[in-house]
């Protein structure tokens, strides 16, 4: 059991002499596949470079506007080849968050996990009530669940880089946001 299998699509010579069986418990939104190592595998997720400094006119332009929160702004990266997760890879997705100075996210949670790394800016966040303070270059996690904000108390902008198991979760149909 150490060959990794080459997968082929192999549905159709599978099913053709069955497909009145198949008819009678497919639905809309319900299909039947016969052996999963025989589906055609998902497209490759080519990797990526983001930008920074295009990125971060768009997160001033989006916290200038003030549509969701005066002063915050939070974009997310996805690939269109990974479909419904909508990540970065079929299980992460990265975004970065800006915070101005003086400034704090609303309280919220969900249940992915979260890894920051502070890109620019010092501040804290409060986790589940406790307060963690950082500064650039630190990386903080906030467990799934974990109610939580974070606070630029700099006279500069803060920028905190995020990644997510967001895409795992949306694969499964659990994804939670919680204000």
């Amino acid at each position: 059991m150490t060959k990794t299998l080459e997968r082929e699509d192999k549905q159709e010579e599978y099913l053709k002499d069955i497909k009145s069986l198949i008819k009678e418990i497919e639905e809309d939104d319900l299909k039947v596949i016969a052996f999963m190592e025989d589906t055609t595998p998902p497209a490759d997720v080519k990797p990526k470079v983001i930008r920074f400094k295009r990125t971060l006119h768009l997160l001033k332009a989006i916290a200038a506007e003030g549509k969701v929160q005066k002063g915050v702004a939070k974009i997310m990266f996805y690939s269109p080849s990974t479909g419904r997760s909508k990540g970065l890879t079929p299980t992460m997705m990265a975004g970065l968050q800006y915070i101005e100075p003086k400034t704090e996210t609303k309280p919220h949670s969900h249940n992915m996990a979260s890894i920051y790394l502070v890109v620019k800016g010092i501040g804290y966040s409060v986790i589940d009530g406790e307060k963690y303070y950082w500064e650039q270059g630190d990386i903080f996690v906030i467990p799934a669940n974990a109610v939580h904000s974070h606070i630029n108390t700099g006279s500069e902008e803060a920028v905190l880089f995020d990644v997510t198991d967001s895409p795992l979760l949306e694969n499964m149909g659990i994804l939670e946001f919680k204000e």
